[in-house]
């Protein structure tokens, strides 16, 4: 069964052609088309564009340039209705074009290892993604202390579990009265979170799929999400209080509420994730370029050369 994959750029050209051609690597044979949506802006500190890789990639890459810049602010569900804003969102192009049942999301900021697509591929099964769930970093729920001072009558949230763990609005909000009083990791949705989440609290705010690396069954989540239903797009920020909630985080609970559920996989063993490049310093984005492109002349000798041959600045 073929999928398409999709990927979302800003950025980062060395460590954008090595995510893909990783990906490719170990898992193209599971792979139709890879659709690329570049932001319309782009780092300062680049010399070459992060479209090379799609040129060499020819018919097989889907490019997309979205008309709207809308960074990581919320998004204006009024606006969904114009194609030109929705279309904007994060990875929204390839959610409403591709044709496929399946969609692998990946970064833009990852080495592939293995054959990410075909293990989880082999154990999706009837979950609507697949994937490393929950931001629990984050969240007070994954906290065992946290839980037992708050009162809840389970034991602390995790991955595998997070179907059982589901407070009321009231236990929602004593389990982050309980992380700030303790000092436990907590971010700030309690100062706006009543109109989302009085009604029902679960999934918590920090529940979602981990976009760097997830397969998506678009066979039963695209009649679902905006414009065919209407679940919130995959890549709508949200507003929650002072700050914002994270990608498909929206997008997870509507399909809860719509009665469909998730499986966790971690994919660590699968693939290496570095961190976002939003808040790093000049030398450590080029830090981590610098290490994307040793990659890329060691194991992806075929691109290197191709690079060289065009003189299209990536390899002098």
């Amino acid at each position: 069964m073929l999928v398409d994959a999709a990927m979302n750029i800003f950025a980062r050209p060395y460590q954008t052609a090595l995510s893909v051609l990783s990906l490719l690597k170990f898992s193209g044979k599971h792979i139709d088309r890879v659709y690329m949506q570049f932001e319309p802006k782009g780092s300062a500190y680049d010399k070459a564009s992060p479209h090379v890789v799609a040129e060499y990639l020819g018919d097989r890459a889907v490019v997309f340039q979205p008309q709207f810049w809308l960074e990581c602010d919320a998004a204006e569900p009024s606006r969904f209705s114009d194609p030109a804003y929705r279309l904007s969102l994060r990875y929204q192009h390839v959610f409403e074009c591709s044709d496929k049942k399946y969609l692998f999301v990946l970064h833009n900021d990852v080495l592939v290892k293995r054959d990410i697509v075909g293990v989880l591929l082999d154990n999706i099964g009837d979950a609507f993604v697949i994937g490393r769930l929950g931001q629990c970093w984050n969240c007070p729920a994954s906290n065992e202390e946290v839980v037992k001072a708050a009162g809840c009558d389970t034991r602390a949230c995790n991955p595998d579990r997070y179907m059982e763990f589901r407070p009321d609005f009231a236990g929602l909000e004593r389990l982050y009265r309980e992380a700030v009083n303790s000092g436990a990791a907590a971010r700030p949705y309690w100062e706006g979170w009543a109109e989302k989440y009085s009604e029902q609290a679960w999934p918590l705010p920090e529940c979602r799929v981990n976009e760097w690396g997830c397969l998506v069954d678009l066979g039963q989540t695209k009649p679902l999400t905006m414009p065919f239903g209407s679940a919130t797009p995959f890549g709508a920020f949200e507003a929650c209080g002072s700050v914002t909630l994270d990608t498909a985080v929206a997008w997870f609970r509507d399909l809860h509420r719509a009665g469909l559920h998730a499986r966790h996989m971690g994919v660590d063993g699968g693939l290496t994730h570095w961190v976002g490049n939003n808040k790093l310093t000049k030398r450590r984005y080029h830090d981590i370029e610098d290490n994307a492109r040793v990659i890329l002349e060691k194991h992806f000798r075929d691109f290197v050369t191709w690079c060289r041959e065009r003189k299209n600045g990536l390899f002098v």
